[in-house]
């Protein structure tokens, strides 16, 4: 499980993620916050890998204890245009990549833009269609060597490169630390709340911790200042251009290798969450059904240029998403574990208005310190989390309920 995860952090948009903390930071700052978001979302990682490891449910169904029947048709939306936008923004970095290193090894002219896009998504709707098992499979397989080959890229890029000088260099354009945090916290937010639908198949509680303190804590803030260092010392922007920049002929196919597949391990994982979710709107519909569903309109995202939106996107899902898994947290590990029981999901009510309401108004100061009408933590996302969580355990406790710590696995 901690590898699939690895899979997941092992993407494009991750070393995209890593070169805007390199570009807008000092890099010493720049992994601080790649630390801070990534304590964030370890928090979160926690709370909904042991909610799945409880109920043996996937994420949109888990939540409909959290949020009611009817009020978790919101919250499996949200997760379905996240995650399935995420399959879109991946696809578009993904065409762009095989595009530009086909014409750094001699023939661009041979590849519209298009086509990677559209033979990407169907392969990796493909492998979406196949569930858990060819994800867990295709991920074991692959990281490894990615991981490697990116170490070799980043010893290259390093050599007759001051560590010094990389240290010192200015950002080309600064954000506040905590609008970086945010943004980072937001390109993983929606992975960290859907990770029950990883750890429903772990063998209990206590191995669902370690999947995620091994993916989440030590996998996903690895490879992001990896991705800093890198586009530190190279000075590139896109992806693909460091790769070939230091790897050529033989070499060169490889790197071209390892864009297709850092994408691939990636995006099957987000077809498959965004199929789950779908699948809680329309529980009669057959999974397959919804994965194509899912591909084609990612695909389409992706061909009419999903991508330039790409920091509204993550920002945006910094402060949507993270409150999700903070009141699902509160909700579960503290007052109504109890409740947590596939039998008991017909009795929940249409609507747990608590829980909407806290989600609401975390959300909402969100929002409101991003646009700087007030300031908290400086950042957003960390904001959304405190605020909801908290508003949810006062208005549980006010309402008469006791806390209820889960029965240990």
């Amino acid at each position: 499980m901690g590898i699939v995860i690895w899979g997941v952090a092992v993407c494009i948009p991750a070393f995209m993620l890593g070169g805007i903390a390199a570009s807008s930071e000092r890099l010493g700052t720049a992994i601080l916050a790649v630390l801070l978001a990534s304590a964030i979302l370890t928090v979160i990682s926690l709370a909904t890998g042991l909610l799945g490891a409880h109920t043996r449910m996937s994420t949109a169904m888990t939540s409909k204890f959290t949020f009611g029947l009817q009020g978790n048709i919101l919250m499996s939306i949200l997760l379905f245009i996240g995650t399935f936008g995420w399959f879109g923004v991946q696809l578009e970095v993904f065409g762009q990549a095989v595009q530009s290193s086909v014409g750094i090894l001699g023939n661009s002219a041979a590849i519209p833009r298009w086509l990677p896009i559209v033979i990407g998504g169907i392969l990796m709707t493909l492998t979406a269609t196949y569930g858990f098992k060819a994800i867990e499979r295709l991920s074991v397989i692959v990281i490894p060597i990615l991981l490697v080959l990116l170490v070799a890229t980043l010893i290259k890029a390093f050599a007759g490169v001051s560590l010094a000088s990389v240290f010192d260099k200015a950002p080309a354009q600064a954000l506040p630390l905590g609008i970086l945090i945010s943004a980072i916290a937001g390109g993983y937010a929606v992975g960290a709340v859907i990770q029950p639908d990883i750890t429903r198949y772990a063998r209990g509680k206590g191995h669902a911790s370690v999947a995620m303190v091994f993916g989440m804590m030590i996998g996903f803030p690895l490879v992001l200042i990896m991705a800093a260092f890198l586009f530190a010392a190279s000075g590139q922007a896109q992806f693909g251009d460091v790769m070939l920049a230091y790897h050529r002929g033989a070499w060169g196919i490889f790197a071209l290798v390892v864009i297709v597949f850092a994408t691939w391990t990636t995006n099957d994982n987000n077809l498959y969450s965004a199929a789950l979710a779908f699948n809680s709107l329309f529980p009669k519909m057959k999974k397959w059904l919804l994965t194509v569903i899912g591909g084609a309109l990612g695909t389409i995202l992706a061909l009419f240029g999903i991508l330039g939106q790409f920091m509204n996107w993550l920002i945006v899902l910094g402060v949507t998403v993270p409150p999700i898994g903070a009141v699902l947290a509160v909700d579960f590990l503290l007052f109504r574990s109890d409740q947590y029981r596939f039998d008991n999901l017909e009795t929940q009510p249409a609507v747990q208005v608590f829980s909407l309401l806290s989600w609401a108004v975390g959300t909402a100061v969100g929002f409101l310190t991003f646009y700087k009408v007030f300031t908290f933590t400086t950042a957003p996302a960390l904001d959304t989390i405190i605020v909801a969580a908290v508003l949810h355990f006062l208005l549980m406790l006010i309402s008469g309920h006791k806390v209820k710590l889960p029965a240990k696995a």
